[in-house]
């Protein structure tokens, strides 16, 4: 019996090491081109900005694949059982419904936070505004594509692996996918106000990929919350 007690916490252990070291490396991945041309003694900060966002766009691919290497068993089975089948609509309205119901908390969450905050826009909010100023496809792409796949599989994917609990496991991936969004951009204590839009956000995802067991269901959720983001976005900026 100890043994099995053993047993279990040294798999959590390895599992969350595991973890751990995904979210390290999402967080770092864009320091790799700059990295690479250290040691290739190229100055990558003399590249023009068409070659970085290209480079950058390469460098992301490379994390897609080795997210979708890692976790490629269950991927290409989700990926079957969400679109190649007869329940296809049925799977895109469970991700839609679960959706609606984590953006209608971010924006009454948002909505107070703007009043205490006198309209300041979140420190992640606002870098990835002007980000999409200065290079719109790239984080068209970014945000559609890069960010639901690498996310989905580090915060929903792996973090479901820790844990069998569904309470913890909702509670875990929802404070670190928030977290995330917001630690890294803090620059005064209002900003961790934020903390509860995004994990708000983080929670329902959570109770998403316990109730389908399909991790293309939060990433459906993840692309359609970034898509619709990015499209009033850019008609506000057309406007």
């Amino acid at each position: 019996m100890k043994q099995n007690i053993f047993e279990k916490i040294e798999t959590i252990l390895k599992k969350s090491m595991i973890t751990l070291g995904l979210i390290l490396l999402l967080l770092t991945w864009g320091l790799i081109p700059i990295i690479i041309s250290s040691i290739l003694k190229i100055d990558y900060q003399s590249m023009n900005a068409i070659l970085k966002t290209i480079i950058s766009f390469f460098n992301d691919l490379c994390l897609i694949f080795i997210l979708i290497g890692i976790y490629h068993k269950t991927f290409f089975r989700d990926f079957k059982n969400y679109f190649e089948t007869r329940d296809i609509l049925k799977n895109i309205f469970t991700s839609l419904k679960y959706w609606l119901l984590g953006l209608s908390i971010m924006v009454i969450s948002n909505s107070i936070i703007t009043i205490i905050t006198n309209g300041t826009l979140a420190a992640n909010e606002e870098a990835v505004r002007n980000l999409i100023d200065t290079h719109p496809l790239y984080m068209a792409f970014q945000l559609i594509i890069y960010a639901p796949l690498t996310e989905e599989l580090i915060f929903r994917k792996s973090i479901r692996e820790i844990t069998n609990n569904k309470a913890i496991y909702i509670l875990l991936t929802g404070l670190i996918f928030g977290g995330m969004h917001v630690i890294s951009s803090i620059q005064s204590a209002k900003d961790l106000l934020y903390l509860i839009p995004y994990c708000s956000l983080g929670f329902t995802f959570g109770y998403l990929y316990t109730k389908t067991d399909n991790i293309f269901s939060t990433i459906t959720a993840h692309a359609t919350h970034n898509t619709l983001a990015l499209i009033l976005y850019l008609m506000q900026v057309i406007s």
